[in-house]
Formats: structure tokens, sequence, C-alpha cells
């Protein structure tokens, strides 16, 4: 049985593991994927390592959790639409994916689920870090949890807050080995979710709001919103919360959108880092 050989090796105490032993081409077989299911639901975030994987592996794989996902902003691989890749050329200084954020959450059937695959990495630097809000719900009080029970976040795709004048003038200047699209239409795009989430199969509450993404809780203005906005994530990404994935060739690296914030660390000037990207499994967050 192929998952008797799967060596699981947790990367920090809140959340992250990786694992070894298994080969993923065809999408795994069953009994792998039983034992995977697991310790992905435990860990959240799951780093599979020496991995050689086609982009009809990487959909395979996708399929195991759920239907593909459509992101606007890239432009998918020809015959693999939604694949896309994500790559930062050495002489470029912005990298994509940077700040904390859990992806696409101003779509209004967020991916549960975003696969990453590693093609070419930097001699160093280039990590991904990730934040266990899950972890971080529970460390609250309890008055705290009642007050965000009630609470709708206003999600944007516009990059409102970040430096650089939003989406499309970013997408304009940066970004040239990536099929960029449709950056003009990002203010337009925007979902209401619950601050707090659960997640349907462990059912347990985690925070769903981001500096990034949520620009303001529903019936309330963005300077009422913005304290409390930026006050939850800090608090998502204190140290014990988090966990780092550092990247090689072959790795593939899948996290649970429902209840983890990611950010791609930008340490590496005057390397090329090359990634393969597919988020699956849309669903409504309640």
């Amino acid at each position: 049985m192929a998952s008797a050989a799967m060596e699981v090796r947790p990367i920090a105490g809140m959340l992250g593991a990786e694992v070894l032993g298994i080969d993923l081409r065809g999408g795994g077989d069953d009994a792998t994927w039983a034992a995977l299911q697991r310790v992905f639901l435990d860990n959240h975030v799951v780093a599979v390592r020496s991995q050689q994987l086609s982009l009809d592996d990487m959909m395979a794989v996708g399929r195991r959790f759920g239907e593909p996902n459509e992101y606007p902003f890239v432009k998918g691989i020809e015959g693999y639409p939604f694949i896309h890749d994500i790559v930062k050329e050495p002489a470029e200084t912005r990298n994509f994916g940077s700040d904390w954020h859990s992806d696409t959450t101003y779509l209004p059937r967020p991916p549960s689920v975003t696969l990453l695959y590693a093609l070419q990495t930097p001699a160093r630097g280039g990590d991904t870090l990730y934040a266990n809000t899950r972890a971080a719900y529970e460390a609250l009080s309890d008055a705290m949890k009642r007050m965000l029970g009630g609470l709708i976040g206003v999600n944007g795709a516009g990059l409102k807050r970040k430096p650089g004048g939003g989406r499309a003038a970013r997408d304009a200047n940066f970004y040239s080995a990536m099929k960029l699209q449709n950056g003009g239409r990002a203010d337009a795009l925007e979902a209401k979710h619950p601050a707090v989430r659960t997640h349907p199969q462990t059912r347990r509450k985690s925070l769903y709001v981001s500096t990034l993404h949520t620009n303001r809780f529903d019936g309330m203005t963005e300077a009422e919103s913005q304290p409390l906005i930026d006050w939850l994530n800090d608090h998502c990404i204190k140290p014990e919360f988090t966990c780092r994935v550092r990247w090689e060739p072959g790795t593939l690296t899948f996290w649970d959108n429902r209840c983890v914030l990611h950010n791609a660390i930008n340490d590496y000037p005057g390397e090329r880092r090359h990634m393969r990207r597919l988020t699956v499994a849309p669903e409504v967050p309640v």
C-alpha cells in the first residue's frame, strides 16, 4: 500500500507538515489520499517533497479536493486554463502573492484549497509564510468572539490599501513574464463573507479577514472598520500561529484557505522563481 511509505514531519507547533515517500503522479492512489486528507485537516498546510508533476498530474491532484476555480487576473497556461505560471524574473523588484491574505475572498465562492508547485527556486529565500486563523480565533476572548460573530466582511479585489496605485496600476508595471489580465475590472469585484467562518469538515471556526482584501465591515465605513481589520490581521500572524515553507524544485504545497492566511516573501533579488498555481473546491463561506 503506497500510504505505508508516507512520512509526515511537522513544520511548526500550530500548523504545517512536510510529507515524504509518496508519488502524486496521476493524482496518487486512494489509500495515499485517505491518509493525506487527515494530514491536511490536522495541519492545514502540507508540503509534499520530491514530486515530478506534469500539468495533467497537477490537475489530477486538484480534482482530489474538488472542481477547479477560475482566477480572474492571470491567464492560464494554454490547454490548462486553471493552472497559472507565477514567475518573478531576476530584474523584477516586486513579487506576486506578497502581503497576508486568503486567496480570492472577493469572489462569491472562493477556493477552499490552493496548490502551488515549485519548478525553479532561488538559491536561498523565496519562502512562503502561513498563519493558522483557526488557532488565532480560538485564542480570542469570549467577548471578542461574540462581537465578531455578527460581522460581515466586504472583500474587494482592487488592492486599495496596497502601495502602488491599486491592482491595475501594479499589473501595468510589474510581472513581465506573467500573463496578467482584467486589472481594470478589479475594483468591481466584491463579495461579502462572514468575518468568522465555520469549516465544513472539522466544524471549527476561524477568522476570515485580511488587510489585503477586507476593505470594511458591512454597515460600517472603511475608517470605522480598518482599525479592527488591522488588529485581527496582526493577531492572526503572531509568530506562534505561523509556519514557514522552504521551497525547492519538486515541492507541491497545498493549503486550506478556510483557515489559513499566506504571504510570499520577497527576499531574493536578482534570482528567478517559477511556480505553478491551481485553486480548487470553491464554496460559499458560512
